[in-house]
């Protein structure tokens, strides 16, 4: 195995709660602005001297770091591999002193292979090196007073005032100027690539940005997350070893998918309605990478963005998967009746709150939203599920999920339901909450009956089970009466 080399990957563990353990934007901006550029192929070069090269088969995400060095330079490959390790480590320790890093490491004739045979079943079983924040040595020593986790080593001076600040909140202490300003953090390179104005300071200004019948108090938390991209990947290094096609196409697709999450990110933050009328960034990213996204916005334009992302990054894995997917569903002796590889897509959760609600909540409601979302269709085909706090609670039953399909054609265009969603949120917002009220209180029929008193019920018509409008549906494009109310409180008006 001449042309083996020996792939080490390291990531942070746990990164979105990482970054949301302060509670102001400027916190959370500053984190992954400093993970941007601890991970950043310059930084990681100049430590790393001629122990390795980045890895350029490697797609490119916040948080993650993967490099390579040729099989046969290393007589010691674990030595050389631990020595690597020791200095990345240290490297990103001093970069973010709260965070958890771990790292694993396989050889192979190719990353992708190496990533589906050895790195990524590593990771799953846990068979990886661990980089802990050390812990606190001095029980009595004042607690963070901007994160509340860490000891405090000194007071710095903060907006505000002045705080007690622990090692990692001291590096979240910046000016915003310096890290809006820098192209290497996920906010920079979005404004970057749509060319306006940066988002506002903090949460609350935010918020304000959404339309006047909104409320403007309220923010959306939108946690992104790809369909079987580990399904596709392994496919293509199994039969990449065999198809010199295939095998050239390896090392130039993962960055290719990297590139279709943030130009989907780009479009869809261009496509608000908001982003126009205030002519500046109207998202706040905060992890942008591989097919993981994480980003907050005003509340009544999630939607609008969730669908228009999931939509365009769909389109643009397509494309980039459409020649090796035309080769790897070949029809072979060796493989009969086997299932056809279909293109990875994107399912997403969005959380609802006020604008004050804590960020680190929303952010694990988020990611559960998101399970939920690829656990309902087992992850075959784009799909969102949500959750409003503040009409619905933290702890309200689940929604069922629904695929992508049901509120996008895939041209661009709304479906039958969206367009029946557009109408019921046309309806004036305290008809719906009484109409809320009405169906969880007393029940279906108590509810349809108010509608039709004050004249609204062709309205709710496509949502009752009976209706005859939707007999002709499968269940799973059915959106039931509770669902719908919920979806109408914060969905664009036709």
């Amino acid at each position: 195995m001449t042309d083996a080399y020996v792939y080490v990957d390291f990531g942070a563990v746990r990164i979105q709660q990482y970054l949301t353990r302060t509670a102001g934007l400027r916190g959370h901006r500053a984190a992954s602005n400093s993970l941007a550029q601890a991970t950043a192929d310059a930084s990681i070069t100049q430590e790393i001297g001629d122990l390795a090269e980045v890895n350029p088969e490697a797609g490119k995400a916040d948080g993650v770091v993967s490099l390579r060095f040729p099989a046969a330079s290393a007589d010691d490959r674990e030595h050389r591999v631990r020595r690597l390790q020791d200095r990345v480590f240290a490297h990103l320790r001093k970069a973010l002193p709260g965070a958890e890093f771990h790292s694993v490491w396989g050889e192979g004739e190719s990353y992708l292979a190496a990533y589906a045979h050895i790195l990524q079943p590593n990771t799953l079983h846990g068979q990886v090196r661990h980089d802990l924040p050390p812990t606190a040595e001095f029980p009595l020593a004042v607690p963070c007073r901007m994160c509340h986790t860490d000891p405090a080593v000194g007071i710095e001076p903060v907006p505000d005032g002045s705080q007690a600040l622990c090692l990692d909140c001291s590096m979240r202490n910046v000016p915003r100027r310096q890290v809006v300003g820098d192209a290497r953090s996920p906010e920079g390179r979005l404004l970057q690539d749509i060319g306006l104005a940066p988002a506002p300071d903090d949460f609350t200004d935010l918020a304000a940005l959404g339309s006047a019948s909104s409320g403007r108090n309220h923010l959306a938390t939108v946690a992104v997350d790809g369909n079987a991209f580990g399904v596709f990947f392994k496919a293509l290094a199994d039969e990449g070893s065999q198809d010199a096609e295939l095998r050239g196409m390896k090392a130039t697709i993962s960055e290719a998918l990297s590139d279709a999450t943030r130009t989907a990110l780009a479009n869809a933050a261009l496509e608000l309605p908001v982003t126009m009328e205030h002519e500046r960034l109207c998202v706040v990213p905060h992890v942008v990478g591989g097919d993981d996204v994480l980003v907050t916005l005003p509340a009544d334009q999630a939607w609008w963005f969730t669908l228009t992302f999931l939509e365009e990054f769909g389109r643009l894995v397509r494309k980039e998967t459409a020649a090796a997917l035309e080769l790897l569903n070949r029809p072979r002796a060796d493989r009969p009746g086997r299932p056809k590889l279909e293109p990875p897509t994107a399912s997403a959760g969005v959380v609802f709150a006020h604008a004050k609600h804590p960020l680190n909540l929303l952010v694990e409601s988020a990611a559960q939203r998101l399970s939920e979302a690829k656990r309902e269709f087992g992850g075959r085909q784009a799909s969102v599920q949500w959750l409003d706090i503040t009409a619905d609670g933290p702890e309200a039953p689940a929604h069922q999920p629904l695929a992508l399909s049901v509120l996008r054609t895939g041209n661009g265009s709304e479906t039958a339901a969206a367009a029946e969603l557009s109408r019921l949120a046309g309806l004036p917002a305290s008809h719906r909450a009484q109409l809320t009220e009405a169906l969880r209180s007393s029940g279906l029929l108590t509810a349809a009956a108010i509608a039709d008193r004050v004249g609204h019920f062709d309205a709710i018509r496509p949502f009752l089970p009976l209706s005859i409008d939707r007999l002709d549906q499968p269940p799973a494009s059915r959106i039931d009466l509770g669902a719908a109310l919920g979806l109408s409180r914060w969905w664009p008006c036709a």
